[in-house]
């Protein structure tokens, strides 16, 4: 009897120390696990903050401390060699001065369209000038019913054509409703294009692309792209310019940056090469974590605006939604295969273009990039146009061109006058959108003053 238990109480002395090992052996695995996890989620930093040296040849851990102190003189992430090739020395530099303003739509904030929001703008095949809004009714909300009306102007911004309507949601349910998005020119076949994204909120959105082949007078009716891009990247074309390819890789081809997706964050480029017959996803970049709802400071990059440099690679400015990693700046990113890709290494957060979370304008012109945008962190006011002469490496030249509240912007010039800038924004006194203003800037070189 005594024997038994003895044999008993070594059973379960046995399984005890069974039972204990197997803890053991759960907490280490899930320790090794949330290790192994840790590392891989500092191996994958979607973008790194500009600095004076390459970050590609730093240790992540090195990256994280350039992040966290302050930096004065910014670099994007290129070699030494590419910024020799792109850099241009400027001596005399350009200024701006403005030569006109005129208000092309107000928001009464009463009747059938209480706002006007969101505009995009450009010239036209025939080197006139096109500008078209968002009309919201009910109220300034994104996802209420909306129109389109385009202005155009024939004496480069002098006097304007009256509104007309070019989309209509009539009294559709809030969120079924048109979201502005992109305007682009195809010069071969002087074609103006305008896409935009219908019903974004829904599990289903549409992809939606028109048209105007007599210099932007009258407009073809909208066709739904979608199946040819897929569900998955319809996205929400950025309002501002899509870009026309000029230089190889892929001269010719029509591009245009995209935020947001039924089912995620973050921005993919949309690629035509049969002058928009057809079009399908190029560069596809995730936010991290690939969800609807991020948290303050994950990486979400959303409105995009891109230029074409003249070595033929793609310049991105890119709205910083989540403020990732705490900066209240732009985020840059590159492409050198036409869209097709947006390599990691050369995302970067650019700490001198400061912003309050909005779209803004970027326009390239004989060796200078124009930007425009809020110079705030928080508040959409304070609105400047700067410029580089180093494709974006520095921005050392700067004008204010409205100084009480402001929000979206865009940049366009005319293909025949290379002597003056246009800036199409939403402004006001009380509000950032009480008007959608266009200031026209004459552009005068150092020659030009010595003249």
């Amino acid at each position: 009897m005594a024997d038994l238990f003895k044999t008993r109480v070594m059973a379960g002395k046995f399984r005890l120390l069974i039972l204990l090992t197997l803890f053991i052996i759960v907490i280490l695995a899930r320790w090794i696990g949330n290790k192994a996890f840790t590392k891989h989620e500092m191996r994958y930093d979607p973008v790194t903050v500009m600095t004076n040296e390459n970050p590609s040849s730093r240790s992540f851990f090195e990256n994280v401390k350039s992040v966290v102190s302050p930096v004065v003189q910014t670099r994007p992430v290129v070699s030494s060699l590419a910024w020799q090739a792109m850099s241009v020395d400027r001596p005399g530099g350009v200024s701006l001065n403005q030569t006109q303003d005129v208000v092309l739509w107000r928001s009464i904030r009463k009747g059938e369209i209480p706002i006007y929001r969101v505009p995009v703008f450009t010239y036209t095949p025939k080197g006139n000038l096109v500008a078209i809004a968002e009309g919201r009714r009910i109220s300034s909300k994104d996802f209420n019913p909306k129109i389109f009306e385009v202005r155009r102007s024939t004496d480069e911004g002098e006097t304007w054509s009256y509104p007309q309507r070019i989309v209509d949601d009539g009294k559709s349910p809030i969120k079924r409703s048109s979201y502005i998005g992109t305007i682009f020119v195809d010069d071969t076949t002087a074609t103006i294009f305008l896409m935009y994204v219908f019903c974004e909120f829904c599990p289903t959105r549409s992809l939606m692309l028109m048209n105007s082949t007599d210099d932007g007078i009258t407009w073809g009716r909208p066709r739904n792209i979608t199946d040819q891009v897929g569900k998955e990247y319809a996205t929400h074309p950025s309002p501002g310019n899509g870009i026309q390819k000029k230089q190889e890789p892929a001269k010719g081809r029509l591009v245009v940056c995209g935020h947001g997706f039924y089912n995620g964050k973050g921005l993919v480029l949309l690629l035509s090469d049969d002058h928009g017959v057809t079009w399908r996803r190029g560069a596809f970049v995730r936010s991290q974590p690939f969800k609807m709802r991020l948290k303050k400071g994950a990486f979400d990059p959303d409105e995009c605006q891109p230029v074409e440099l003249p070595d033929g690679s793609i310049y991105i400015v890119v709205r910083n939604e989540k403020t990732y990693k705490k900066y209240h700046c732009k985020m840059i990113m590159r492409s050198f295969d036409g869209g097709e890709t947006l390599p990691q290494n050369y995302t970067y957060l650019d700490q001198a273009l400061i912003e309050p979370r909005i779209t803004s304008g970027l326009w390239y012109h004989d060796e200078t990039m124009f930007y425009s945008g809020p110079k705030h962190d928080t508040n959409r006011r304070n609105l400047y146009i700067r410029w580089s002469y180093d494709h974006g490496k520095t921005w050392t030249s700067e004008k204010r061109i409205w100084e009480e509240p402001a929000s979206y912007s865009t940049l366009m010039m005319l293909p025949h006058d290379k002597r003056h800038l246009y800036i199409l924004y939403e402004r006001g006194h009380k509000t950032e959108i009480d008007e959608i203003a266009l200031t026209k800037l004459k552009i005068s070189s150092e020659n030009d003053r010595n003249e």
